[in-house]
């Protein structure tokens, strides 16, 4: 599998938005769909890192971009796909939370709270 280290800060946003595009720029819906989704499609895996970035990926954001995504391709091929840098503290906090929205996400879509 190919892979791509993606910094977030530099080539999505300092300053992640809100869930969706209608309620902000550079939002978690926005993130879904214009960056993951075509790693997903060509099966490339993201290395993301967050270093620089300025205001924390919100839980809203998490679930959104990541949490949707887990459920639409399986908490399997996610893992696959997707990894937190986690060399940074910021990295490894916004990867607990990551894993934790896509935890809460997958049960939502399963019925189970």
């Amino acid at each position: 599998m190919k892979s791509k280290y993606y910094n977030f800060a530099e080539k999505f946003t300092k300053n992640p938005g809100l869930r969706f595009r209608k309620l902000s720029e550079f939002s978690g819906e926005e993130f879904r769909e214009d960056v993951l989704e075509k790693c997903f499609i060509e099966n490339t895996k993201i290395i993301i890192n967050v270093d620089g970035v300025e205001s924390s990926l919100g839980s809203s954001f998490l679930s959104e971009a990541f949490g949707n995504i887990a459920i639409k391709y399986g908490k399997e091929k996610f893992m696959e796909i997707v990894e937190m840098d986690t060399s940074s503290e910021i990295g490894m906090v916004t990867n607990e939370e990551m894993l934790k929205r896509v935890d809460e996400a997958i049960k939502r879509a399963n019925g189970k709270k």
